[in-house]
């Protein structure tokens, strides 16, 4: 049986092709504020995908030094779905004084195979991983590429799975990882990686206990609300942990949050990820107001199923 998955962001300027991209640090004021890119893509069905950058109220020369967190939505979801889930809370922390980060939201969803998983399709009409690991991190990051321990990668449902997948894959970029009623299993629902079966070699390169060897290489943060009551992912935090205690690798099980399979579990999350984080010294922003809000889509943050 297969499940169903299920604004406070302003715009600090015109969407900015990735050719001709400005590094942030020469753009952006010490306010916070959001910065709408579109990015290239090595695929055929979204050569051009579309990414949002919160950069926290810190000066601008502060900005080369900050860490860069990328959060990854789920499906059926968008980015702007996530940032509504988190804006207010992460203002919120780094107000108070907590270590601030860029926030990057992609845009993981896809055409012929809506369920993209975050991944490359097996035909390669999406090419999400490569275009996440590759192509965004240096827009984003442009003139200031971090080391993978000023990077993360964050992730709700379906973007959890992503997150812990290609933090796996990429132990060399990222040094930590969160994932948010995640999963650790294939839930392959519109064939992105392809009709084998479960065993042949692009399903066994999607499942995250392939390389669980690596998995001590990274920080893990692993949440999951005790009222997800969702067949695909209650339990999965659980066992995923269990897993990485027999590797010896560092994890965070976070059980014990309200609001169900929602983006009101994954805002409740937040502060305890901000403080979890281990970044190195980097000067608290000062606090301000939050940017105004935006015109949103039709995926809103809501108690329903999103994975």
């Amino acid at each position: 049986m297969k499940f169903r998955r299920d604004f406070v962001i302003a715009i600090a300027s015109a969407c900015l092709l990735a050719t001709s991209q400005a590094p942030l640090s020469s753009a952006i004021s010490p306010k916070a504020m959001i910065v709408q890119l579109k990015i290239k893509s090595p695929e055929r069905d979204f050569p051009l995908r579309g990414v949002y950058v919160l950069t926290p109220a810190v000066p601008a020369n502060q900005i080369p030094l900050l860490p860069v967190v990328y959060m990854l939505h789920g499906w059926p979801g968008t980015p702007n779905g996530l940032i509504a889930g988190v804006q207010t809370a992460l203002v919120a922390a780094f107000a108070k004084g907590a270590a601030p980060f860029i926030a990057v939201f992609p845009d993981g969803n896809a055409l012929t195979h809506s369920d993209s998983e975050w991944a490359d399709s097996y035909d390669k009409r999406a090419m999400v991983e490569t275009w996440l690991t590759t192509n965004v991190i240096q827009a984003v990051e442009a003139g200031d590429i971090r080391n993978r321990n000023d990077r993360a990668i964050m992730g709700f449902s379906m973007g959890g799975y992503g997150a812990a997948t290609i933090g796996l894959h990429h132990p060399e970029l990222f040094g930590q990882v969160v994932t948010l009623a995640g999963y650790f299993v294939i839930d392959d629902l519109t064939s992105a990686f392809g009709p084998g079966l479960e065993s042949d070699k692009k399903h066994k390169f999607q499942t995250p206990s392939t390389y669980l060897k690596v998995a001590n290489k990274l920080r893990w943060f692993l949440g999951e609300s005790n009222q997800d009551y969702t067949t695909l992912i209650r339990g999965q935090a659980a066992s995923w942990g269990a897993k990485l205690k027999t590797v010896k690798a560092s994890y965070t099980l976070s059980t014990n949050i309200s609001g169900g399979h929602s983006y009101v579990f994954v805002g409740a999350e937040v502060p305890t990820i901000v403080k979890w984080f281990k970044w190195g010294v980097v000067t608290p922003p000062p606090a301000s107001a939050s940017p105004s809000p935006l015109p949103t889509d039709s995926q809103q943050p809501s108690p329903s199923p999103a994975v």
